[in-house]
């Protein structure tokens, strides 16, 4: 009889050990998802309503732990139904962390692309002071750039920009760029009569 209640006990304090592991295993996987929602909020991945969104998830799942373990013992369906609910909440972190989509206010390049458009404008005025463009040559580079810089605008509005768009007016500046050296460049002059 004692080795049976030798065994019992043994098997009660492995259970013990292997529920207080999956408690501790589950407090580091929140506390992990945590980090790396705040890692994402801190360079620019994840927007404040995605961090929000995914911060709640982590307060809907620590919730449900505390009611199912209020009974005292964590069952194998409810460890997996929570390791489930922590999985998913994880797989999201990651996708809105490398979704496509980027906040503008966060497009480190914003700044750049103004100051392009600036240095594109300076390379025309400067071009036709010193007779290297004409007017009407200088008109057409100025209207490119004013329609470079209102689709900017428009998208700047709507406050997200995809990484196809921002490729694209990354290409609409080196094309008009390239125009301004070769219209600088080519061998027909302005006469002065």
């Amino acid at each position: 009889m004692r080795r049976y209640l030798l065994i019992v006990a043994l098997l009660t304090l492995a259970v013990c050990i292997i529920a207080g592991a999956a408690y501790a295993d589950f407090h580091d996987r929140i506390r992990d998802q945590r980090e790396r929602i705040d890692q994402g909020i801190r360079s620019g991945a994840l927007t404040r309503s995605e961090a929000d969104i995914l911060l709640d998830n982590l307060d809907r799942i620590r919730d449900r732990f505390s009611r199912m373990k209020a009974d005292g013992r964590l069952t194998v369906e409810e460890q997996q139904r929570l390791d489930q609910m922590l999985e998913r909440n994880s797989q999201m972190i990651y996708n809105k962390k490398h979704n496509v989509i980027t906040r503008f206010d966060q497009w480190e390049t914003a700044g750049d692309f103004q100051e392009r458009i600036r240095d594109q404008r300076e390379r025309i005025e400067q071009g036709i002071r010193s007779g290297a463009l004409t007017r009407s040559e200088a008109d057409i580079l100025l209207d490119n750039l004013d329609r470079i810089r209102d689709r900017f605008s428009r998208m700047k509005a709507v406050g997200r920009l995809t990484v196809e768009e921002q490729q694209r007016l990354e290409q609409m500046l080196e094309r008009n760029s390239q125009m301004i050296y070769n219209k600088k460049h080519n061998p027909a002059r302005r006469l002065d009569w």
